[in-house]
């Protein structure tokens, strides 16, 4: 069976392929459908991290003493801090098992504004706040159970 088919977006752009066969056509759907799914597929992966984690507000950055955190593997924790502007504050997060413990920090608008996904169980992220703020710190564990440490420090 042969069949007429349009091939493009736009009308006055397309490109009028005659006397395609119904198996060729299938194949131009099947791709487009391929290309489709890719796209969507990047768009997951490249999707802010911190869009499910539910954060604990732990209240004043200045006053945090650190956690203590147990994660699972392919777990995630989140906390939200706040912060006075143009004091510089360092996350840190350590592992006691060498697994891949990466740190996001995400203002108070939900950008993201640092990160250390470099492999192994520590990270660091230092960050200056422009305004005084709440800031959403995001730890996810990969390769095994461990025990992080999550502490944050502000410039005096």
């Amino acid at each position: 069976m042969r069949l007429r088919h349009t091939i493009g977006l736009k009308s006055s752009a397309a490109i009028v392929a005659t006397d395609l066969t119904l198996k060729e056509v299938a194949m131009i759907s099947i791709n487009r459908l391929m290309t489709t799914a890719v796209a969507v597929l990047a768009l997951v992966a490249l999707c802010p991290v911190q869009a499910d984690v539910q954060a604990t507000d732990m209240g004043n950055g200045a006053a945090f003493k650190g956690a203590k955190i147990k994660m699972k593997d392919k777990g995630e924790a989140a906390y939200t801090m706040s912060f006075k502007a143009g004091k510089q504050f360092e996350a840190t997060a350590d592992g006691t098992k060498n697994t891949d413990v990466n740190l996001y920090v995400y203002d108070k608008s939900g950008k993201e504004v640092g990160r250390d996904d470099s492999p192994g169980p520590k990270c660091s992220v230092k960050i200056t706040p422009a305004t005084e703020g709440t800031y959403k710190f995001i730890l996810k564990n990969t390769g095994g159970d461990n025990t992080v440490t999550f502490k944050v420090k502000v410039a005096k």
